[in-house]
């Protein structure tokens, strides 16, 4: 079975994209970046990993989606944890009751990534399936991906990066209670403000890594050190890429967060609006800085790393000074 009226469209960010295809489906009609503004989708959340590259950043919190149907207030399910046949069996049970449901894999065992790398979360959408496959809406592809069921029961759990058991979501009720755009756009801003000054005030559960503006001043304080681990070559190009690709919407996601404010009405005045479009482009010097740095050899690699943690400390400071200013607006 395939959804009737679901239309697959590509994108950023995997997670702005598929929030912005459920809008489109449920007729909210928001696009991607008012649907990462309004999941208070700017983050930082840094840590390491047991194999190559050893370290890794996403500049987003883990949370997005949920914060997402929670600020709209639609009714939905959320699961982790479920054994292989409860959580496929309610995907399915959804999807035959016209609900496109959200699944969290690991790109690395997704067929049609043909890559040897892990990544998670990666969201998508299942939008239909078969006896052997499942249908899935991904905002890296033009068209909808035909999965085999065996590899998502693989790509549906990860242990080399942030650990995740068949984690799904899923509205259950479209219609929003309560929500008004203009107040949501001042709540999850300001959600977004307080969590990267106070990681302990946002979304995202305590668990693996740092949260926040204390996680970008660790990757800061790491860098050099990076010559020391097993590939500090990849490990280097892959914070490049955690920067600039692999889903960021560019300048580690602050790309689309200058987007949401070039976007919507919202009270924070144009200051603030330049300020994090200078942001976003002071994240993307840093990502040209990792990726030259990657390609470099031993001395260049360290002059590269050292350059670039000065760089990400002295954004932090003017990251700080404008949540600060975006908290002191009513």
């Amino acid at each position: 079975m395939q959804l009737s009226g679901y239309e697959h469209s590509p994108g950023r960010h995997c997670g702005s994209v598929s929030l912005r295809n459920l809008s489109n489906f449920y007729g909210w009609n928001f696009d991607e970046p008012t649907c990462f503004g309004l999941a208070s989708g700017l983050g930082f959340t840094f840590f390491e990993l047991s194999m190559d590259p050893h370290r890794a950043f996403f500049g987003r919190p883990i949370a997005l989606e949920r914060s997402f149907v929670q600020r709209l207030g639609v009714g939905y399910t959320e699961r982790e944890g479920e054994k292989w046949e409860t959580a496929w069996n309610a995907v399915t049970r959804h999807l035959d009751a016209g609900r496109p449901v959200l699944l969290f894999l690991d790109i690395h065992d997704l067929d049609y990534f043909e890559t040897d790398t892990h990544f998670a979360p990666h969201a998508v959408l299942a939008v239909g399936y078969d006896d052997t496959h499942v249908l899935l809406s991904d905002s890296e592809f033009p068209s909808l991906q035909s999965l085999p069921l065996d590899s998502l029961r693989n790509a549906w759990r990860c242990d080399p990066m942030l650990p995740m058991r068949n984690r799904y979501l899923v509205v259950t009720d479209p219609e929003p209670t309560g929500f008004e755009f203009e107040a949501a756009v001042r709540g999850a801003t300001h959600s977004m403000a307080r969590s990267m000054l106070d990681p302990e005030t946002g979304p995202d559960e305590p668990g693996p890594g740092r949260h926040g503006l204390p996680a970008v001043r660790a990757l800061a304080a790491e860098l050099p050190a990076w010559t020391g681990l097993p590939d500090p070559s990849w490990t280097t190009r892959f914070a490049y890429q955690n920067v600039e690709r692999r889903g960021t919407g560019g300048g580690a996601f602050r790309g689309l967060q200058r987007d949401f404010f070039e976007r919507v009405d919202h009270p924070f005045g144009n200051d603030v609006t330049e300020r994090m479009a200078a942001i976003a482009d002071d994240w993307t010097a840093v990502g040209t800085i990792l990726k030259e740095a990657s390609e470099a050899d031993e001395e260049e690699l360290r002059d590269g790393l050292e350059e670039a943690a000065t760089e990400i400390e002295a954004i932090a400071d003017r990251e700080k000074a404008l949540y600060e200013e975006i908290l002191s607006i009513e």
